[in-house]
């Protein structure tokens, strides 16, 4: 089931109420909380993943990509939460699903090598595919995406699993690593709300040399009832801070994301149980802050240079936007979830 809210009526007596009362609700929202370490309620199947090992010498960066056949136990399509489980050396990795483009495990075709999250994943979401996981910029140990009982995404079990992965070791010995991803799929039955994926990226910016830079992206989604249930922001080493929040409305300005936006010792991931509910401003707003110490202008990409994506879940599908702006332009683009 899509989208599916419960409302609850309040009523009053009249002589209480009067007849100027103001009836609307509060503004409410939460700042989110640490995902829950465990498996979501109502398992009743799941699939895994483990990356072929590898070493890094020091300073070695790497972007391998493999593709995994899905093989799902149980007769469940709705992915409830997962896990990461990986050790030092790991700098980020993009889990999708997408339409097979063959049989077995393999490394992926050279058209997906290195490809970005708004590349070849947004390619395979277009198509009809799920993200299944993004983990905390270089996180460690065990990394747990859940979200609130009673709301999950949809796989179609017809598909294949892309995993594109970047690696770095930034330690001075070799580093030997092989991540491992295990998902959990929940009583179909149980599902209240179905979630989906979306993406806030500013990108082509410039972070001088030895400087503290901020950029800020601004999109006015129209008032429309976006909630977001999960939030895990991407910066790199340089990444000192990385805020969202309202846009309009008696919220404008409050915060619900003031996050270090990189911490691989705990990770940045953040779970919203109430969602964020969008609809009670226009829009929202993203800002990522850099302190470089480099002797060198900082740009988009990977290497000493950064990132500013905000990567989410939420609800109801067809009102869950992602947001692209560019610093030239200064201007949003934002779209709804393929097929909606």
């Amino acid at each position: 089931m899509r989208g599916k809210v419960c409302v609850v009526a309040v009523g009053c007596a009249l002589a209480a109420c009067g007849s100027h009362a103001n009836l609307d609700p509060a503004p409410t929202f939460s700042k989110g909380t640490t995902p829950r370490a465990e498996p979501p309620a109502n398992v009743v199947g799941g699939f895994t993943i483990e990356l072929p090992q590898i070493t890094l010498m020091p300073g070695d960066e790497q972007t391998p990509c493999f593709v995994f056949p899905l093989v799902v136990s149980g007769t469940s399509s709705m992915v409830g939460g997962g896990k990461l489980t990986t050790v030092a050396g790991l700098h980020h990795g993009n889990i999708n699903t997408r339409p097979k483009t063959g049989e077995g495990f393999r490394p992926c075709p050279a058209r997906d090598n290195g490809d970005s999250a708004l590349g070849g994943v947004g390619l395979d979401i277009a198509a009809g595919g799920a993200v299944l996981f993004g983990s905390s910029t270089q996180i460690t140990g065990t990394e747990w995406q859940s979200f609130p009982d009673g709301m999950a995404f949809r796989i179609d079990k017809t598909h294949e699993i892309v995993a594109r992965m970047h690696y770095i070791n930034t330690t001075s010995a070799p580093i030997t690593l092989q991540p491992k991803y295990e998902w959990y799929t929940v009583d179909e039955a149980k599902v209240v709300t179905e979630i989906a994926p979306f993406i806030w990226r500013y990108g082509d910016f410039t972070i001088p040399a030895k400087s503290t830079t901020s950029v800020t992206g601004t999109c006015n989604f129209g008032g429309t009832p976006m909630h977001i249930v999960s939030l895990l922001p991407h910066m790199h080493a340089t990444g000192v801070r990385f805020t969202a929040g309202f846009v309009g409305g008696k919220l404008d300005g409050r915060l619900f994301l003031d996050s270090k936006g990189y911490d691989p010792g705990a990770g940045v991931r953040l779970s919203y149980d109430p969602a964020i509910d969008l609809s009670q401003g226009d829009g929202a707003s993203f800002s990522c802050t850099w302190h470089n110490t480099f002797d060198k202008e900082l740009h988009e990409g990977i290497g000493d240079d950064e990132m500013c994506m905000l990567f989410g879940y939420g609800w109801p599908i067809a009102n869950t936007y992602s947001a692209n702006v560019e610093d030239a332009q200064q201007k949003c683009v934002y779209v709804a979830t393929p097929g909606h």
